[in-house]
């Protein structure tokens, strides 16, 4: 975790989101005004407006769909999203604003009317458009740019508290026939799989480095969590049993979710990747196994 970032970058970087460390403090407190959307894990939604009676998870996907949108969506688009008449768009997006209610940082609210939205001014023409909502995929995202950015000892501490947010494979327990939307887009879901699984492992790596095999197995374990079905936090928690000495613990996750794995249960498992390979002949584990 030593990017050769100049001075000059790591300040820009850092002087773009001045307010980090302010939204992510306020995603931790449980007293915080500002409404809150989980990702990372099963989908949820905390909000301090109106309390919604029935649908909330149709509602918590409408605001997920916006939130994943900085520059908004229009009318057209909402409906065509959600496969509605642009009318009860409207007429959701209403219900939506009341739960969200208002944003103690401006005194509007956090879903501005189409017209208000500042996006509006920057695409014309009328855009929904959440503002001041809290979204775990983003705070890590961005927490992920800052530690690119730092480097060193602040880089590594920005990527544990990114780790901190993940609290099981993304975009979990989706409301049944919804979210089609998702699986057309940009695949936020599988794109935050794949930054959890790179964070996970270079925190795991720099810990190792530094004999801390404790915080390389959080770190790897998060990653497992996350996608359990990857290889490098198998890989990552091989490493760390056997820096703990464990190494019969080391083989038995390399066999079962490296070298034997296989999605279907009736087929072989197939050749490992390259990349695999010259991972497992570098540190030797197997063969260790096998000379004692």
């Amino acid at each position: 975790m030593a990017p050769q970032v100049p001075d000059n970058i790591t300040r820009k970087v850092t002087d773009a989101d001045p307010h980090l460390d302010e939204d992510l403090a306020a995603w931790w407190d449980d007293n915080s005004a500002l409404p809150r959307l989980t990702l990372l894990g099963p989908v949820g939604a905390r909000t301090r407006g109106k309390a919604m009676i029935d649908r909330k998870p149709y509602f918590t996907e409408v605001l997920a769909y916006l939130a994943l949108r900085p520059h908004g969506a229009t009318a057209d688009e909402t409906a065509d999203a959600f496969n509605i008449t642009t009318a009860k768009c409207r007429d959701y997006i209403g219900r939506c604003r009341e739960w969200l209610g208002t944003n103690p940082r401006s005194g509007q609210p956090h879903l501005p009317h189409a017209s208000k939205a500042p996006a509006a001014q920057t695409r014309g023409g009328n855009i929904y458009q959440v503002v001041d909502v809290l979204v775990d995929a983003d705070l890590f995202r961005r927490l992920r740019a800052r530690a690119q950015a730092r480097g060193g000892t602040e880089g590594i501490e920005d990527l544990r508290q990114a780790l901190k947010l993940v609290q099981g494979p993304p975009f979990t327990q989706l409301r049944r026939g919804g979210w089609a939307w998702l699986a057309s887009g940009d695949r936020v879901d599988q794109h935050m799989v794949c930054a959890i699984v790179d964070v996970a492992h270079i925190v795991a790596t720099h810990e190792l480095r530094n004999d801390n095999p404790t915080q390389a197995r959080i770190a790897a374990e998060v990653a497992s969590l996350a996608a359990p079905h990857e290889e490098i936090p198998a890989l990552d928690l091989a490493a760390v049993a056997s820096a703990e000495g464990h190494h019969g613990e080391a083989v038995r996750l390399l066999q079962t979710q490296v070298c034997d794995r296989t999605d279907n249960p009736d087929a072989m498992p197939g050749d490992l990747p390259d990349r695999t390979q010259q991972i497992l002949d570098r540190h030797r584990w197997l063969d260790r196994e096998k000379a004692g």
